[in-house]
């Protein structure tokens, strides 16, 4: 039976798109397309993974600190590989997945894609590429956190407060603007003024409740902005 038309186009949306069209076939044999709502774990930290491509929505990739802090690793976004190194490795991953954003997901069949890895030169060049351009990538996340401009680093945390806090579709950060300030190393003024830039742009909405993220996968895309500047190969393989 020949794969779901949906299931190939979304591959050939990701980095398996650079795969010829007979081994992107075999490799969508027995992948699912999933929906997901909002707020949904697709990993659970310190459990195996299963291999996922992004096909609509934002999904965040994160760890969790004895004291139950979330750090965020990664946003990923549609065609995004999420969780590559369970092809190889079957040891329970300390980082989690979960959708911020209701979602479709391809799962794949892991069985299938190792197999295909270990005999298909060019399917395990796509992971060889995943691989090293996620490395890069962890390398300027952490450059974005240290460096990054004050407006990418108040994005970042509204994301995660937000995320952490969330419950339905929503994502809501419930906190101060001098709680804000104080997070990303500013004063609350110079926050408040990224705040009415960011209401200007149609990205949030401030209120007694909190701030309220209205366009999550602009913000997402915003937050990445400085990391995708430093990190090579960054726009290659899509």
């Amino acid at each position: 039976m020949s794969p779901d038309p949906e299931i190939l186009a979304a591959l050939r949306r990701s980095r398996f798109g650079t795969l010829p069209e007979p081994l992107l076939q075999r490799l969508a044999d027995g992948a699912m397309a999933l929906e997901v709502p909002a707020g949904a774990i697709l990993v659970q930290p310190g459990r195996g993974g299963r291999l996922l491509v992004v096909i609509t929505g934002v999904l965040k990739t994160f760890l969790i600190a004895p004291s139950g802090r979330q750090a965020t690793i990664r946003y990923s976004r549609p065609g995004d590989i999420v969780a590559a190194p369970t092809v190889f490795d079957d040891r329970p991953s300390d980082a989690g997945c979960r959708s911020l954003t209701p979602a479709r997901v391809l799962a794949f069949d892991r069985d299938r894609v190792r197999s295909l890895a270990a005999t298909e030169v060019q399917v395990s060049q796509v992971f060889n590429l995943e691989m090293a351009h996620r490395l890069y990538a962890y390398f300027a996340e952490l450059a974005g956190t240290t460096f990054g401009s004050l407006r990418e680093r108040v994005i970042r945390h509204l994301l995660d407060v937000a995320s952490e806090q969330q419950d339905g579709p929503l994502l809501v950060a419930r906190l101060s603007q001098q709680e804000l300030a104080d997070a990303v190393g500013s004063v609350r003024e110079v926050v408040a003024r990224v705040l009415g830039r960011l209401r200007d742009d149609g990205l949030v909405r401030t209120g007694d409740g909190g701030i309220e993220l209205l366009d999550t996968g602009r913000l997402a895309e915003e937050s990445a902005a400085g990391v995708t500047k430093v990190t090579p190969g960054a726009n290659r393989g899509r």
